[in-house]
């Protein structure tokens, strides 16, 4: 990651405060998004949430006794109305 500041960051400022997310420079288009860090880890949010740390230990359970589905296995119990 580069740490744009100066006159240079200014500029880029204004584009994203005009709401452009596309750039011309030299006949080249850049494209601008913004990412930000999350405020937590995964492993907080897992601890954060009880079902969500129940559903996941349930899908390692699931997969360590050999209960796993292909997509097309899914795709034909949904067509059978299984699920």
């Amino acid at each position: 990651m580069k740490k744009i500041e100066g006159h240079a960051a200014k500029v880029l400022k204004n584009i994203i405060h005009d709401h452009e997310s596309v750039f011309e420079i030299d006949g080249k288009r850049y494209h601008l998004t913004v990412t930000e860090e999350p405020e937590t880890s995964v492993k907080q949010d897992v601890e954060a949430d009880p079902v969500l740390k129940e559903n996941l230990s349930q899908a390692k359970k699931d997969i360590n006794e050999g209960r796993v589905y292909t997509t097309e296995n899914v795709l034909e119990m949904i067509e059978q109305g299984e699920l």
